[in-house]
Order: structure tokens, then sequence, then C-alpha cells
């Protein structure tokens, strides 16, 4: 990017105030977004949790179906985030998609109450969806944005850590309902869609982050990506094909003979694991380097599918197994957009969160479609050795590329 077009290294005035205040040790942009994922995740993973219930006991659908739903409402979300992302560097406005984001996603919710079909749960998923990739890549970069380098580690893992926290409280109460009531899921969406509502108050007290730069040519010129960036999107792209849905992992649990009551409930597990590792992955990471971080947390995803592959009849396995899923979800989700942040310049954060989050769609979208079908017609243990083999392919990938680059960039 040349001179003239560069950003510059601090916010406008208008945004001076809410960077130096600072809460808890985190600045008030970073912690009160943390509030926001904390309560729109309580309200959206309570949905998901039951959703292999919901599919099984009300929609009569199986783990194709579910699979199918999933990677194409990931695929939507992320494929929207490229452009969320882009137009927000562009206009310099990145409040206005976070809060367009949040409101979509909380007013589907609802409407699953008129649910009866598969196609039904489908379209307010994908609506639900939309609604995420409209936010993320904007409420990413305010988060990048309003953090020092040398803290991005620390506030993406509180970032991340606020979210679980909500996705552990959300499960519970789910299970909570579903034992009292166990064809309870209308009164499961309406306390959602309750929760949701607060989830968008709160972005009341969010301020954007506007940037000051010049142009020597007039319009937006964004900055071009480095060949390390592009070189981590294909490795990204790569480890999120083998990435299978928890949602249909979820479905081990018929194996050892537990009610459909109890997914949420492993849910809980593995989000519990995902909250007590994330913070700590975002510190060691700056600390220790991002690469070793994201390298480690997907060995903890292949330990995951050999453990459920061993499953027969064993809850305590069961409980193993999603323990080590929360772990490799907190080692890994923070530490890749806060890796991203240091490959990237400020002025194209939201475009580059753009790209790594469609590209993780398309792959996630692979891993649910493909990877439900093989659950589902051949055999869970196939489908297991399915991710786990794009995911090796995707880590020697990585290494190898950062090894390539190695010379001609700064250590990350």
């Amino acid at each position: 990017m040349k001179k003239s077009e560069q950003a510059a290294s601090v916010p406008q005035s208008g945004t001076e105030a809410s960077q130096r205040k600072k809460i808890l040790g985190l600045e008030k942009n970073v912690f009160v977004l943390g509030l926001t994922s904390l309560l729109n995740d309580f309200s959206s993973e309570m949905i998901l949790s039951i959703f292999p219930a919901f599919f099984a006991s009300v929609l009569k659908a199986g783990a194709a179906s579910l699979g199918l739903v999933e990677g194409l409402a990931d695929a939507a979300s992320n494929f929207i985030k490229i452009y969320s992302g882009r137009l927000s560097d562009k206009i310099q406005k990145r409040k206005i998609f976070v809060v367009l984001g949040y409101s979509l996603s909380t007013l589907t919710r609802p409407f699953y109450i008129l649910v009866g079909t598969v196609a039904g749960a489908l379209g307010l998923r994908l609506a639900d969806r939309v609604g995420k990739g409209l936010r993320d890549a904007p409420r990413d970069a305010i988060v990048s944005l309003s953090t020092s380098k040398d803290e991005t580690g620390k506030s993406f893992g509180y970032q991340r850590a606020m979210d679980t926290i909500g996705a552990i409280l959300g499960p519970l109460v789910a299970f909570f309902i579903l034992s009292r009531f166990p064809e309870g899921f209308n009164l499961v969406f309406l306390v959602a869609f309750f929760l949701g509502l607060l989830a968008v108050g709160s972005l009341f007290w969010i301020k954007d982050i506007t940037l000051a730069f010049k142009t020597s040519e007039s319009g937006f010129k964004p900055a071009r990506f480095s060949r390390r960036f592009k070189s981590y999107l294909f490795s990204a792209f790569t480890l999120s094909m083998g990435s299978l849905p928890l949602a249909v992992m979820l479905l081990k649990t018929r194996d050892a003979g537990l009610a459909l009551a109890t997914i949420p409930l492993f849910y809980s597990i593995s989000n519990i694991a995902f909250a007590g590792t994330s913070i700590l992955a975002g510190r060691i990471a700056d600390k220790f380097g991002h690469r070793k971080m994201i390298i480690i947390g997907y060995f903890f995803l292949i330990m995951t599918y050999i453990v459920l592959a061993a499953v027969s009849t064993s809850p305590a396995v069961l409980v193993l197994a999603f323990v080590l899923y929360g772990i490799f979800q907190g080692a890994t989700d923070g530490i890749h957009r806060s890796y991203a942040a240091k490959l990237t310049e400020s002025l194209s954060r939201g475009r580059a969160y753009g790209f790594l989050n469609g590209l993780n769609g398309f792959g996630f979208l692979i891993a649910g479609v493909a990877g439900g079908l093989i659950w589902e017609k051949i055999s869970p243990n196939v489908a297991l050795l399915f991710g786990g083999i794009l995911i090796v392919i995707g880590l020697i990938s990585f290494v190898l590329t950062q090894i390539v680059f190695k010379q001609r960039f700064s250590r990350v």
C-alpha cells in the first residue's frame, strides 16, 4: 500500500475517549461487545443446542438434513461477511452492520414455533446466519481497531470467552426446560427471543472506530493482501473443511443410549471447556506465537475425532470427547482472528475478516453436507476419518507456508 494511502495508527477524535477508557483492563468497546456476545450466544445456543432433538423428534429428520442445514447456514453467513467487511471498511461505519446483524438474528427466533419442516428450519437458520454475516466482520474490526497489537490475543480471547459463557448458559437453560417440559421447544424459542432483545439493546454503548487516511486518488483504496495472508487463507479453508459441525457430532449421544433431552447438556460441557481455554489461549498466543497455538488447537480436534470413534456406550468417554472439542475451539477460534490482524493492514481489516470468514464458510458447508451425508449413509466413524484427514492436510499446509514465507515477515 502506498504511503499516501496508509491509515493513521489512532482513531479520529470522535472515538479517542472510548479508546482511553478501560473497563477491567479492556477497552470499552471490547468489554461491551463481549457482553453483547454473551447475551446473543445465550440466546442462539439455546436454539442450536436443541436442534438435534428438535430435528429428531419434531421434524423427523437425521444427520444428513441437520448437516445440510448447518452447512448451508454457515456458508451463507460467511459469504455475507466478505461484503459486509469490505463495505464497512469503505464507508468507515461498522456499528450499523453490527446492529442490523444482531437484530435480524434475534427476529428469527420466535418464528421457530411455526416450523414443521426441514425447509422451514433451513429458511429461519439462513436468515439468522445472514444476520451473523452482516455483523461479525465489522464487529471483529471494531475489536481489533480498539486494541493495541500486543493485546489482540487477549481481546479476542475475552470476546470468545464471553461468547462461550453465553453458550454454556444457553444449553443449560434449554436442558432445564426440556427436562421439566419434554415437548417445551416453543418455550425455549421464546426465552431465546427475549435474551436476543437484551443483546441488541446493549449495542447502544458501542462507539464506531473511524480511521483517518489519505489517498492520492479519489475513492477508497484497500490495501493488497500479503502473500503470507493469502496462504493463510488457503490453510484455514482446508482446516474448516475438516471441522465437522458440533450439532452432527452430538448425535453420537444416541450410540450411548442417552435421551435426546440430554444433548444440550453435552453441548454445554463443550462450551465450558471452550470458555476455560479461550482467554488463556489468547495470552499464550500473544507471548509465544499464534502459529503454535493454532497447531496445538487442531491436535485437540484430531483427538476429539479419535475419542468419538471409540465411543460405543460410554457417557464418560463422550464427556471427554466434548471437553476436547471445547479446548480445540478455545485454542483456535479467537486466535485465527487475532492472527489475521497481525498479517493485514488496519484500513482493510474488515475486508480481511470478510475473506477469512467467507472461505471458512465454504469449508464448513463442505464439512456439514459431506460429513452429515457420510455420517448417516455410511457410518459416523467414516465421517470422523474424513474430517481427520482434511485437518492433517490443512495443518501440513499451514506449517509449510509459514516456513516458506518466514524470512520475509516479522515473527507473529
